[in-house]
């Protein structure tokens, strides 16, 4: 069984979030300003190996920014991504976030749509997403289909 775990910027394990990062071959980065001030999520596969990790921050808008969130490429396709997704968007909402915002890969579109994060601004290779903490979907459902439940590249959700 997968768990989970928070970090803060202040606790010596943020580390291991930071070198999945590294190891993670979409971002092809190590540190930057925001992991001074940033949650972490950390999710460990079934031999308790870290093997994914997102993180949260307030950015200079003022609002809260989830990046970062990826898995590690042999973890991948095990919703390793889908509980990094939830447990940041639930810490958005238990610190009383006014909205949410990601700036994903264009892949990765529909994934956070069925969170509630709508695209705001097409980029590339980018997209800005945004949600206001209403409307933020922690089941990853989908109002458009009969069963609640996201089937996947669905236009109403951008």
């Amino acid at each position: 069984m997968y768990r989970g775990k928070y970090f803060s910027s202040i606790d010596a394990e943020s580390a291991q979030a930071i070198e999945i990062r590294k190891r993670i071959p979409e971002f092809d980065c190590g540190s930057d300003e925001h992991d001074d001030m940033a949650v972490y999520a950390v999710v460990y596969n079934d031999e308790d190996v870290p093997s994914g990790s997102a993180r949260l921050y307030i950015d200079d808008d003022s609002c809260f920014r989830i990046d970062y969130l990826g898995v590690l490429l042999e973890q991948r396709h095990k919703y390793m991504g889908d509980l990094l997704a939830r447990m940041l968007l639930y810490r958005a909402q238990e610190l009383n976030c006014a909205s949410i915002k990601a700036a994903v890969p264009k892949d990765l579109v529909y994934f956070f749509a069925r969170y509630g994060l709508k695209a705001s601004s097409f980029g590339s290779p980018v997209v800005e997403m945004s949600a206001p903490a209403e409307g933020i979907r922690l089941e990853g459902s989908c109002s458009k289909s009969n069963k609640g439940a996201c089937s996947g590249n669905c236009e109403s959700c951008m």
